[in-house]
C-alpha cells in the first residue's frame, strides 16, 4: 500500500461501515440507520468509491462526536452522503454537521443534498437560518456541492440566492452503488417486446412511506397486496423494522388499516412484510422479484440495482425530483384511479426504464466529474468504479480538466494520445481507424451546459504547438471565427467566436489541422 493510501484519514457521516459485522437486531436496537434503511444505500454507495483506503482510517461522525481523542486528529476528507436535509425538522442534523465542519480542517465532500419542498414552489422554513449557516459553512470547505435534484438547485440558487457555480446536480449516490458497469447483463434483461407474464407467480416488491399516509395511494397499495399473493412489502423505517423483528405495533398516528402497522395485518400474518438492514442483502433479495412499485425512492433504486423495472408513486418533490433526474419511471399519487392496474404500471415501467439505462452513463460521468471538481486525489479511489476512459492514459487528466477548466473532456478519445501534467498534451493517434475524421475533429471537449440555438459564445484557448494554424470547429457545423491570436508567457492564446445556428449542441473541438500540441486552458462564455 502506498504512503498516500496509508496516511489518508476520512471522517464519514454514517454510523456503520460496509465492512462492519452486525446483525439486523443490533442495527434496529441502536438505530444505526438514522431511522431509515435507505440511508445506508447512498452512504455505502459513496464509501464503495473509497474502499482502497484502509478501513482503520475511517471514522464515523458518531464516534467522532463521542471521543475527544478522535476530535484531535487531522482529517483529509469529511464525506457527507446526504438526502433531504433542507426541510422542516432537520435542526439537530444541521447544527451537528455544521459544528463538525467548523471543528476540523478537512476538505468537505457533500454528496446528494436535497430537500422537501411543496409542489407549487418554495416557502420560508422555520429553520432557514440553520440551513443558511450549514450551506455557507459547506461552501467555504468545498469547491462545489453535489445536489439531489433540480428542486434543490432552484431552492438554493433562486430562492436563497447562492451562486450557481457552487452547486452541481448529481442525483443520489445510491444509483451508483454497483459502479459504472452495472452488471449490464442483468440490467438489460428488460425488453419492451418480451414482458414477464403477470400471473399468480408474478412477484411484486412493494414499498411505501407510512408517515406520508394518504388514503388515495394507500388504498391502491392495499389492493395490490390483497389481490397479488406474491406481492411482498419491503419496509424501511426503524419502527417498521421493530414491527417485523419483534412484533411491536407502530404508534397510533402511523398505524392504518390499509398498511402494515401491527401484527394483525394480513400481509404481516402471511409473512409478506420484510425488513433488511444490509443494502447488499436487500438488493440480492429483490433479484427474485419481477417488478417494484411504491412511494419510496430508495426502495425503487434498490430494485433498479437488482435489475427490476420500477414504478414510483411520487407523493412529494423530493421523490419526483430524483426520479426526474435519473429518468426513473414515476407517476404522481393523484394520477392513480380506480381503473389503474398493476399490469398497466408494469408495462409502462418496462418501456420507460430504457430512459434510465440510456441516461446512466451520462449521470455517472456527472457524478465522477463532481468528485474531480472537488480535487479529490483520484489515486485513492476504487479504480473499478471509475469509467475506464478516465484512466486510459493518466488519471490526473480528469482532475486537471474538470477542477480548473471551463470545458472538459467528454471522453478520452481513441483518436489522440494524451499525457497530463499541469497541461494536457495531445498527439493524434496514427492508428485511428479509417473514417474517423468527422468524429475527432469536434468530439474532444464538452461544455458544462448546452450551447443554445442562436446564442453567441467566445472560446479562449491557451496552447503550445508546432501547428501554424490552430482552429476549432462546432459539432453542428456552425461557423467558428478567430478574432484574435497573440503570444502569451505560457504559449499562444487564440480567441474564437461562434454563433450556434443549426441546433443545440454541447461539443466543440480541434479542427483537423491540429495534430499535436499542449493545451493549458480552455474557457467559454456567452456574449451579447
Amino acid at each position: 500500500m502506498t504512503v498516500k493510501l496509508k496516511n489518508t484519514r476520512i471522517l464519514v457521516h454514517t454510523a456503520i461501515f460496509p465492512w462492519d459485522s452486525y446483525t439486523d437486531e443490533e442495527v434496529i436496537d441502536m438505530d444505526w440507520l438514522s431511522g431509515n434503511s435507505g440511508n445506508q444505500l447512498f452512504r455505502w454507495a459513496v464509501l464503495n468509491l473509497f474502499d482502497k483506503v484502509s478501513h482503520e482510517n475511517f471514522i464515523t461522525t458518531w464516534d467522532f462526536s463521542h471521543n475527544t481523542e478522535l476530535q484531535k486528529l487531522k482529517y483529509d476528507y469529511f464525506v457527507l452522503p446526504m438526502s433531504d436535509t433542507l426541510r422542516e425538522g432537520s435542526d439537530e442534523e444541521l447544527i451537528y454537521l455544521t459544528d463538525i465542519m467548523n471543528q476540523i480542517d478537512a476538505k468537505v465532500l457533500l454528496f446528494g443534498l436535497g430537500g422537501m419542498f411543496s409542489r407549487e414552489g418554495f416557502y420560508k422554513f422555520s429553520n432557514e437560518k440553520l440551513i443558511k449557516n450549514f450551506i455557507e459553512t459547506a461552501m467555504d470547505k468545498t469547491n462545489i456541492i453535489g445536489l439531489r435534484d433540480n428542486y434543490s438547485y432552484k431552492y438554493l440558487t433562486e430562492y436563497l440566492g447562492y451562486p450557481e457555480e457552487k452547486f452541481s446536480i448529481i442525483g443520489c449516490p445510491s444509483v451508483t452503488y454497483k459502479g459504472y458497469l452495472q452488471e449490464k447483463q442483468a440490467y438489460y434483461k428488460i425488453h419492451t417486446d418480451k414482458y414477464n407474464l403477470i400471473d399468480q407467480e408474478f412477484k411484486i416488491a412493494v414499498n411505501y412511506i407510512a408517515g406520508d399516509y394518504d388514503y388515495h395511494w394507500a388504498s391502491f397499495i392495499d389492493k395490490v397486496l390483497f389481490e397479488n399473493q406474491k406481492a411482498d412489502v419491503f419496509l424501511q423505517d426503524i419502527d417498521e423494522a421493530r414491527l417485523v423483528e419483534y412484533g411491536h405495533s407502530l404508534v397510533d398516528e402511523r398505524r392504518h388499516d390499509l398498511l402494515v402497522g401491527d401484527n394483525q395485518h394480513f400481509a404481516y400474518v402471511e409473512g409478506r412484510a420484510k425488513f433488511i438492514a444490509d443494502p447488499n442483502r436487500w438488493i440480492s433479495e429483490l433479484k427474485d422479484y419481477k417488478f417494484s412499485l411504491g412511494t419510496r425512492i430508495h426502495g425503487a433504486i434498490a430494485a433498479a440495482l437488482a435489475g427490476l423495472p420500477v414504478m414510483i408513486i411520487a407523493t412529494d418533490s423530493n421523490t419526483a425530483g430524483l426520479a426526474e433526474y435519473h429518468h426513473l419511471p414515476y407517476i404522481w399519487d393523484y394520477e392513480l384511479t380506480e381503473k389503474t392496474s398493476v399490469e398497466e404500471l408494469y408495462y409502462r415501467a418496462c418501456f420507460e426504464m430504457q430512459d434510465y439505462y440510456d441516461y446512466f452513463d451520462e449521470s455517472y460521468d456527472k457524478y465522477i466529474n463532481f468528485i474531480a471538481q472537488n480535487e479529490i486525489d483520484l489515486d485513492i479511489l476504487n479504480k473499478s468504479l471509475i469509467p475506464k476512459r478516465l484512466f486510459n492514459y493518466n488519471n490526473s487528466v480528469v482532475g486537471n480538466l474538470i477542477s480548473s477548466w471551463d470545458v472538459y473532456l467528454d471522453e478520452l478519445s481513441p483518436y489522440f494520445e494524451l499525457q497530463a501534467g499541469e497541461s494536457i498534451e495531445f498527439k493524434k493517434n496514427k492508428k485511428a481507424r479509417k473514417g474517423s475524421k468527422d468524429f475527432w475533429t469536434w468530439q474532444n471537449f464538452r461544455t458544462k451546459s448546452l450551447l443554445q440555438l442562436n446564442h453567441k459564445y467566445r472560446v479562449t484557448v491557451l496552447w503550445e504547438g508546432k501547428n501554424k494554424e490552430f482552429m476549432l470547429t462546432a459539432q453542428d457545423g456552425s461557423e467558428v471565427v478567430k478574432i484574435s491570436d497573440e503570444i502569451k508567457k505560457n504559449g499562444q492564446e487564440v480567441v474564437f467566436e461562434v454563433e450556434i445556428k443549426n441546433d443545440d449542441i454541447d461539443h466543440i473541438g480541434f479542427s483537423e489541422n491540429f495534430k499535436t500540441g499542449r493545451v493549458h486552458h480552455i474557457g467559454i462564455e456567452e456574449i451579447d
